[in-house]
């Protein structure tokens, strides 16, 4: 199994630079897609929305020529492009996609499931498929019985963004008790979480686990990856290019 490296995310925006404009890296510069390139974790979205429907669409075919060229370089197990309005009628273009390099380290990492690696990953499923198998595997372990479909969806989803299994778990019973005296949760300290705008890559976990070292490594692996890849050659370089700032702004991942 590969080690989660901002290497790995370099190599893949180097490439792809290699074919596209600067500007056109900018839709796939932010951490919690710089994590998922990386290796760290299965799963990245993103959604960028605009007044302009000319825009939106445009964006769309970018997303959709570049992202391409992402799964020719590295293997994309789930690639979905959407276009559409939101419910404040601002259109939008976005993504959401599970790296197959990913998916491999996360469901080789977790202890949330049994032995089925392989027959995920030997699928070509998709989000909603993927999701239901996972949560169907859930079911059958006498550990989730008194888990509620949407709490067994919680640990879908917490497996797929590549948490820990302590944070996942400690997040949910967090969650379940309706005590305003009892340990609160906290956020995960992920330094350069939110270097560009997105749905930051920050989970949660029971107070008393800030010193457990599984969670304190996982917390240094994901910010010693965002912070290789931030101040590395190939970043600081692409920052200064001018088509990529523009098109940053326009997206609004900096200001």
């Amino acid at each position: 199994m590969h080690k989660p490296s901002a290497h790995l995310a370099i190599d893949i925006l180097s490439e792809l630079e290699n074919r596209f404009d600067p500007a056109a890296l900018a839709y796939w510069v932010a951490p919690n897609t710089i994590l998922t390139l990386s290796g760290a974790r299965a799963y990245f979205d993103g959604v960028f929305y605009s007044e302009d429907v000319q825009a939106a669409s445009e964006w769309e075919v970018d997303i959709r020529e570049t992202s391409r060229a992402i799964e020719s370089i590295t293997g994309l197990y789930f690639n979905e492009i959407m276009i559409d309005k939101s419910a404040t009628a601002d259109s939008y273009a976005g993504f959401n996609v599970i790296t197959s390099r990913g998916l491999e380290y996360v469901l080789n990492s977790t202890s949330l499931l049994g032995d089925v690696k392989p027959r995920l990953l030997d699928q070509k499923l998709n989000w909603g498929e993927l999701f239901e198998a996972i949560t169907l595997l859930l079911k059958q372990d006498a550990k989730y019985k008194d888990f509620s479909t949407e709490n067994l969806h919680h640990v879908v989803f917490g497996i797929l963004l590549g948490y820990p299994d302590k944070a996942i778990l400690g997040s949910i019973a967090g969650w379940e008790t309706d005590d305003p005296f009892s340990e609160p949760l906290i956020d995960a300290d992920i330094r350069g979480a939110g270097y560009y705008a997105c749905p930051r890559p920050v989970y949660t976990y029971p107070r008393h686990l800030v010193s457990d070292p599984g969670i304190r490594a996982h917390e240094q692996l994901w910010s010693e990856i965002l912070k290789d890849f931030y101040t590395s050659t190939f970043h600081q370089s692409l920052a200064e290019n001018s088509a990529f700032r523009q098109q940053a702004i326009a997206l609004e991942l900096i200001s």
